[in-house]
């Protein structure tokens, strides 16, 4: 590359004793912004410009802004004062975390219908992590036999994050599933229970969507 230049500026008498006493200092000014121009064509045309603009730190993504901190059990509670399906709180209890969980809570869920719904929130300690696991998940439950896909019932909630819905209608029994992701939370929701298979799924919505509203 040296020796392009080099070149260049020979060509141009710009190399080594560029000029003598009898040269201006405006035609010394002159030469040395040819010197820079020159430069920097041949090294735009090397490719080295390019490699420090291509090493230029990235900006940070959005999954770095969806950090929801405010609590697992507190989700839990918030859902049970405001979903419109009336389910109370039974019982609760934070779990076990795993690995890149930040912490998670575990409820049970009733309805004076006789309706029972199991809860489970989990803060993971990224967005990616909580979809990570959201892939895993249901790359293991769909397509198993009895279940139908209901996904489209947590479709409103699917601007937020991810969701999958599945479902069996059982002789005299009825049992719906949705999980949900919201930044760094996994939701995940199993209600059973006696009443029709669509209202269940009413039910099923309304819980995810006290959820998410509680995962501020």
């Amino acid at each position: 590359m040296l020796a392009s230049i080099r070149t260049l500026l020979h060509n141009l008498d710009l190399w080594g004793a560029a000029g003598d006493s009898a040269v201006t200092a405006k035609a010394g000014i002159d030469r040395r912004v040819v010197v820079v121009i020159i430069v920097v064509a041949v090294l735009i045309t090397s490719g080295v410009v390019v490699l420090v603009v291509t090493n230029t730190p990235t900006s940070l993504t959005t999954e770095a802004n969806t950090s929801i901190s405010v609590g697992a059990n507190s989700i839990i509670a918030s859902a049970v004062q405001t979903n419109s399906a009336g389910f109370r709180l039974e019982f609760s209890k934070p779990t076990s975390p795993g690995s890149n969980v930040q912490m998670s809570d575990w409820a049970i869920l009733d309805q004076s219908d006789g309706s029972s719904a199991n809860v489970t929130v989990t803060e993971y300690s990224s967005a990616v992590t909580s979809q990570a696991y959201f892939n895993k998940f249901t790359a293991s439950v769909k397509g198993l036999p009895g279940y139908v896909d209901i996904s489209s019932d947590l479709t409103s909630f699917q601007q937020y994050g991810k969701c999958y819905g599945y479902g069996e209608d059982l002789e005299g029994i009825a049992v719906v599933n949705g999980v949900c992701t919201k930044g760094n939370v996994f939701i995940q929701v199993h209600l059973n229970s006696s009443i029709t298979f669509p209202d269940l799924e009413e039910d099923l919505t309304s819980i995810m969507g006290a959820l998410y509203q509680g995962a501020t």
